[in-house]
């Protein structure tokens, strides 16, 4: 496998690879670049359901959004994708149902699920057709969170994030319940300064989700995060991927968030989205 650095010297870009023919040690490969770099694109690709599937189960438990094909949502899923291949589109289905993320406005930065202690934390992105003048950008919270001066560094370690429909909070501060997806389960409040399983230490900061710190009120919490936030989204911890048919970026979702810029054309644009954890091997 051929691979290369985007000019902002952490994307990784590969070239003449093809996914039908992945094996497991080249599935191994892309996921330690994943955790390292926390993006990876590829081009030219043109793979099935079938093939995606393969894929997926090669990386480890491809997880549904929703529990059971039953739910109201499984509509918005490929067909015979087992209920593990999204569909992020406005286009409607046979259903005159669209896709998630089906709107055309702005998705501002985020990530897959962060409430969710025992979310996927890698999505994969396959543009299948109508993509052509679509953006998608996603940064490094890594290498920001690096840049940052220690006595920085120091305060953010202390904070954990609560983030919105994950979790609740009694007056003391102590960790609640919450119902999810109909099933009661702890809360999860992670820390915002998150080491990941490549031994990789940023900031695990989904903006769009955040509601508050642990014990604070969300006014102080963005209040202080805030010039965080700016510094993290500087060009130069960003990439930009102008979308065309037959890419594929896989992102990890622990120190990496990302952005969907507005586009006019989502009931034409059809992406294959797939939630996946990093397969079982020495990261470190």
């Amino acid at each position: 496998m051929k691979y290369s650095l985007h000019d902002n010297g952490w994307t990784v870009l590969v070239d003449d690879f093809d996914f039908k023919t992945a094996t497991q040690e080249d599935i191994n490969l892309i996921a330690r670049l994943i955790a390292s770099n926390t993006c990876v694109v590829f081009k030219n690709q043109s793979l099935s359901v079938e093939d995606e599937l393969r894929i997926a189960h090669m990386f480890k438990r491809p997880k549904p959004l929703f529990n059971s094909k039953e739910e109201e949502n499984f509509i918005n899923w490929a067909v015979d994708s087992e209920g593990i291949i999204a569909r992020v589109t406005g286009e409607l289905n046979h259903n005159g149902k669209p896709g998630i993320a089906g709107h055309s406005d702005e998705m501002v930065w985020h990530c897959n699920m962060p409430q969710d202690r025992d979310r996927c934390p890698i999505i994969w992105l396959y543009s299948v057709r109508g993509s052509k003048g679509s953006r998608t950008s996603w940064n490094n919270n890594i290498l920001s969170y690096n840049d940052l001066d220690d006595a920085t560094k120091e305060k953010l370690k202390t904070l954990k994030c609560i983030y919105m429909g994950g979790a609740i909070v009694d007056e003391h501060g102590q960790n609640g319940k919450l119902e999810y997806d109909g099933i009661v389960v702890e809360s999860f409040q992670p820390p915002l300064v998150y080491t990941n399983n490549a031994g990789k230490t940023g900031l695990y900061l989904s903006f769009l989700q955040l509601d508050r710190f642990l014990g604070m009120t969300r006014e102080e919490s963005i209040e202080l995060i805030n010039p965080i936030w700016e510094h993290t989204i500087q060009d130069k911890y960003c990439y930009h991927h102008d979308w065309e048919d037959g890419d594929v970026v896989i992102a990890e979702q622990w120190l990496g968030v990302h952005r969907r810029w507005p586009f006019d054309g989502i009931e034409e644009r059809l992406l294959h989205r797939i939630a996946i954890d990093f397969p079982d091997q020495d990261y470190l």
